[in-house]
């Protein structure tokens, strides 16, 4: 388990220093900086609503994101879940992205976004909490259907 405590504390760690690092440049320069060529470029943007530009109150997404928190908490932390080491990878992923998203909620009242490959994709401009989130709700997901699989072979 110290090794999770280690590695959530590590993401989050990196995420407030990449923030901190777009934040002091590219908000002062106020300009894009384009990283690939039509693929990835950096963007600095105040995100006050959800993941992808979403509007609820801050208040909110403060009190939803404490409440998921918790959750994976209990969930890593519990004896009575079974969890291999790639599921925890997974809830810890979570649980980084959103501890991440939530300090700059709380202190600054929005999240940094800055990663933008919109001229690829459609797609809103996000950050590495973000990321983390959505690769460690994927694993979950992966996790989830391969034990369903397995648990219905055994029937």
């Amino acid at each position: 388990m110290k090794k999770n405590i280690c590695f959530v504390a590590f993401l989050v760690v990196l995420d407030q220093i990449i923030k901190l690092v777009v934040y002091n440049t590219l908000r002062v320069a106020g300009r894009e900086i384009v990283l690939i060529p039509n693929i990835l470029s950096l963007n600095y943007i105040e995100n006050y609503g959800a993941s992808f530009g979403l509007l609820f109150t801050q208040l909110f997404l403060i009190g939803l994101g404490l409440v998921i928190i918790i959750a994976i908490i209990r969930i890593l932390f519990s004896k009575k879940y079974e969890l291999n080491n790639i599921s925890k990878l997974g809830l810890s992923l979570v649980l980084a992205g959103g501890i991440g998203n939530l300090i700059d909620r709380i202190f600054r009242g929005y999240v940094i976004d800055y990663l933008d490959i919109s001229k690829l994709f459609e797609f809103p401009i996000f950050n590495f909490a973000d990321m983390c989130v959505n690769i460690g709700v994927i694993i979950v997901f992966i996790m989830i259907i391969v034990k369903t699989v397995k648990a219905q072979e055994k029937m």
